[in-house]
């Protein structure tokens, strides 16, 4: 089993690598999550704007047609 060892004052502490590999992979997890996360919320306010010009042309229709008749 490899260990790793590490000396604090007059403490020693033995650190597991596979628990150093988890934590490292979770980390990396939960980067990649918060990324994906602000991606997400970025696309969604680029599509506000288009869905707010699509209500403004239904007004204008019911205007057209209001006035025509």
């Amino acid at each position: 089993m490899n260990e790793i060892l590490v000396e604090e004052e007059n403490t020693v502490y033995e650190l597991d690598p596979e628990c150093l590999r988890h934590k490292e992979e979770q980390r990396q997890l939960e980067e990649k999550r918060k990324q994906e996360k602000q991606e997400n919320d970025n696309y969604r306010m680029q599509k506000r704007p288009e869905k707010r010009n699509q209500n403004n042309m239904w007004i204008i229709c019911l205007l057209l047609l209001v006035i025509c008749q």
